[in-house]
């Protein structure tokens, strides 16, 4: 979404940089920033909480002067936040990009207490605005602790014209999976993260398999090995183990969608996932949870079901390989709402106001 973001702010009236903790790992990532118009820093830190670290941040926003701080994640609001403010930067923006703080490795329960109460009580004086891509996420963090009034509802935007239908690369990524023309393919691309719940995605495939055989699974995103002892003891139970494929991610998203006849979600928690806005956008019908803005971004040209509902949601993957809507309604629903234009304006927006202040 950083990268959607830089690629389509009006160049004439921002000047974009961007600041990275360590892209060292994300060398192809850094550069297509910089080849979207942003002067890119590298921290090249590991971790936040270093006086080296905090030096190096402060000193480099001493230096570039911004007019308006934008910062991302939660760790990032908080400390970005607090080093913008010791710089001088008058004027700062966080970002929401999920509805739970999530721990990094090794933080015990009692850190994230503290570090909770902490980015609450923060969001107060800290931020001038807080920009959140998601409507249910606005709520979670007013729980926190988060002033309402400040907070703003940007959706995610994605680049429409890069995820459309493509025949071609449905025929070549299902002659890669080995996975026939007219067999029926459901993907997930993601993490294989707790929160994504896949012992109830591959629950619920082992029942579809079940009723249609030839069904064939895809999760993009890791190797079976990386599953969790949950979803490794769902998957033992398919029907049809080798109908079920596992790829790590890939560069090429764009061509991954187009060779599903459905994509799904069956997450516990989602905010604003950008994986139903490119699967949409790529004329793909999607089955999800009912978590987050999944309805909201569905409504239309989708289904959500309850979390951890395996049966409810193998029937809704079988009733929309029934009567799936045409790639076409799909698609021009994707565009209305979810192109990047839409959202850059509204990120714009938000800094045109602060800066008014």
């Amino acid at each position: 979404m950083l990268r959607n973001l830089v690629g389509a702010m009006n160049c004439q009236k921002w000047r974009t940089v961007v600041i990275v903790m360590d892209g060292r790992p994300w060398a192809k990532e850094m550069e297509e920033l910089r080849s979207a118009g942003a002067e890119v820093h590298d921290l090249e830190a590991t971790a936040f909480l270093r006086p080296g670290t905090l030096k190096k941040l402060i000193a480099l926003l001493r230096t570039v002067k911004p007019d308006v701080l934008q910062t991302w994640m939660h760790h990032a609001d908080f400390i970005g936040g607090w080093c913008a403010r010791i710089a001088g930067v008058k004027h700062v923006v966080w970002g929401i990009h999920c509805r739970e703080i999530h721990a990094n490795p090794g933080e015990s329960e009692i850190r994230m207490r503290l570090f909770r109460a902490l980015i609450g009580a923060s969001s107060r004086v800290v931020p001038e605005r807080v920009i959140s891509c998601s409507e249910a996420a606005i709520e979670d963090h007013v729980r926190l602790g988060y002033p309402r009034q400040s907070m703003t509802w940007v959706p995610n935007g994605i680049d429409t014209s890069r995820f459309v239908p493509d025949a071609e690369a449905r025929q070549d990524l299902r002659h890669e999976l080995r996975v026939p023309e007219n067999a029926p393919l459901i993907g997930f691309i993601g993490r294989f993260h707790e929160m994504k719940d896949l012992s109830t995605w591959l629950r619920a495939a082992a029942l579809l398999q079940t009723w249609k055989p030839e069904t064939h699974f895809w999760l993009c995103g890791g190797e079976e090995h990386e599953l969790g002892d949950c979803p490794r003891a769902a998957l033992s139970v398919m029907p049809h183990r080798n109908q079920v494929h596992f790829t790590p991610f890939r560069a090429d998203p764009q061509r991954v969608y187009p060779a599903l006849d459905v994509f799904s979600l069956s997450s516990r928690t989602e905010a604003c996932p950008m994986t139903i806005m490119e699967a949409m956008s790529c004329g793909i019908p999607c089955v999800t949870t009912d978590v987050g803005d999944c309805a909201r971004l569905t409504e239309g040209a989708g289904t959500v079901v309850p979390v951890r509902a395996p049966e409810a949601l193998a029937r809704a993957w079988e009733q929309t390989l029934a009567h799936p809507p045409t790639s076409a309604e799909v698609r021009k629903i994707a565009v209305a709402r979810f192109d990047i234009a839409t959202a850059t304006r509204g990120y714009e927006k938000v800094y045109q106001e602060v800066l008014a202040s």
